[in-house]
């Protein structure tokens, strides 16, 4: 009795650990491959609901195991924790960290992501962003994750070119954009040849991180700004740590076939480059003219010139990380009552290029020089000035013929007074403009500047304003503004 009692603990006992073994083994049966790595039904979620209230909407995307093991998700979180706008259910549980999840060979589970914003509240950015991410055997992969945050019209790509691998959105007719809600540019906006994009008084543009606005054949820009009410082109995070920060979003781009472009009162910043321009679509009038406007904080470059024909006044261009005014590939250009100032400083990143640099000719792939003439390069009663010692670059095929730039009238800092092919007629040197605050990126004029009343009046003649209004008339003020007398304000540069 007592022996076939002991059996029959040895028995239960041996059954027990046989158990714990198959349980133990179906614990660690995970496909521990470090190379192992997840498929999704979609590599991003966009949000397009434009929230007119308090409110929420919900998105899924599949999480796919195409492997003949099983596999855990030792971590599925959003990056933003628990302060993102978004939350997330994975196969049933909710929160946003959730650990451990297990998906069988073959198999697939269900991600839905919610998320619930007020588009009222104006400290919210325009465009919230976060992502699904996903550790599998160290692995990390991600889902992104992007919101509408207030109302807006929003512009996104809803075309995809299977050839070029690229998503775009397209404006197929003439066009009016207006206010007062912003318009916001989610990816690449094209407009399509022979169409006008005009954008009115006002009107406030905002680009996704590295979004662009690129036209095509005969396609044409117009922006119809005022002094009261510029047109306002800036990226779209609206903290105030990111009202001065370049490199937000991409470009604007005329290609080489668009049409004549207009603008007009506008402020364009904090983008990598302000404005790309490859067209020479005209030969009877500019392909763009650009007045009462200011470009600045740019990565690279506020405006890339590619043989093109310009003519500007009362233009500001500042703060840019490589060129503030690159004129390549010859051209006509013709600036009266510009100022350009470039202190772009950045933890890290010290421009060591001149802020106008000039361009006769390109180098093909095989090592041949192809010469584009350089019909007209004039800067008049205007201020080139930035912090290198010399802010003028010129680089002539030399063999080309006829390739001079004229300087009139105008406050230059440069080392190259003597260059053959650079005239100065009038001009001043290396003395400071004494802008009102150059931190505060406010190029107005203190009362010492050695610039007032240095300027041409006869060139000041066709341009009797200057951007903010104030007249010419009887004494002219190199650069895009003339002094006045500020009440209330600190009179020393910064």
């Amino acid at each position: 009795m007592v022996l076939r009692r002991i059996l029959f603990l040895l028995t239960s006992v041996s059954g027990f650990i046989f158990l714990l073994h198959l349980q133990s083994c179906r614990q660690d049966d995970f496909d521990a491959d470090p190379s192992l790595t997840l498929e999704f039904s979609a590599d991003s979620l966009l949000f397009d609901t434009v929230f007119t209230t308090v409110g929420s909407s919900t998105r899924f995307f599949k999480v796919y195991n195409k492997h003949n093991s099983r596999i855990r998700i030792s971590s599925v979180e959003l990056a933003g924790g628990s302060a993102s706008f978004f939350r997330i259910n994975v196969d049933g549980r909710s929160g946003t960290h959730i650990r451990d999840v297990e998906i069988g060979p073959r198999d697939s589970l269900f991600v839905f992501v919610e998320v619930t914003v007020d588009p009222l509240g104006t400290d919210l950015p325009l465009v919230i962003s976060d992502s699904v991410v996903f550790q599998v055997n160290n692995n990390v992969q991600d889902v992104k994750l992007v919101a509408w945050g207030q109302d807006a019209h929003f512009i996104k790509p809803d075309i995809y070119d299977a050839d070029l691998d690229v998503e775009y959105h397209l404006i197929t007719e003439n066009t009016i954009w207006s206010g007062p809600k912003p318009w916001v540019i989610y990816g690449l906006l094209l407009i399509a040849p022979d169409v006008t994009l005009t954008i009115e008084e006002g009107t406030s543009v905002h680009l996704h991180h590295q979004s662009a606005m690129i036209f095509t054949q005969r396609s044409s820009l117009v922006v119809d700004g005022s002094l009261d009410h510029p047109v306002t082109i800036q990226g779209d995070r609206l903290e105030s740590g990111y009202q001065n920060l370049p490199g937000q979003w991409g470009y604007i781009w005329f290609s080489a076939t668009s049409g004549v472009h207009d603008i007009n009162y506008a402020v364009i910043k904090n983008g990598t480059y302000g404005i790309v321009m490859d067209s020479i679509a005209s030969f009877t009038e500019p392909t763009l003219r650009i007045r009462n406007t200011i470009i600045k904080n740019m990565d690279q470059t506020g405006l890339e010139l590619n043989g093109a024909w310009v003519e500007a006044n009362n233009l500001v261009v500042a703060n840019c990380g490589v060129h503030a005014i690159k004129m390549s590939f010859g051209g006509n250009y013709d600036f009266s009552h510009v100022t350009v100032a470039n202190y772009y400083s950045l933890p890290g990143a010290i421009r060591q290029t001149p802020s106008v640099s000039i361009n006769n000719y390109f180098m093909d792939t095989l090592g041949v020089v192809h010469v584009r003439e350089l019909e007209k390069v004039r800067f008049a009663n205007s201020i080139i000035y930035g912090s290198l010692q010399d802010e003028l670059f010129f680089d002539v095929f030399p063999d080309a013929s006829e390739a001079n730039a004229l300087f009139e009238y105008s406050l230059v800092r440069t080392v190259r007074q003597s260059h053959p092919e650079m005239f100065f007629e009038n001009s001043l040197f290396n003395q400071q403009p004494r802008f009102l605050s150059v931190s505060e990126n406010d190029y107005r004029l203190q009362e010492d500047s050695p610039v007032i009343g240095q300027a041409s009046l006869d060139i000041a003649a066709d341009v009797p304003l200057d951007i903010l209004g104030n007249s010419r008339m009887e004494r002219a003020d190199m650069g895009a503004y003339q002094y006045y007398e500020i009440e209330d304000e600190d009179d020393e540069e910064d």
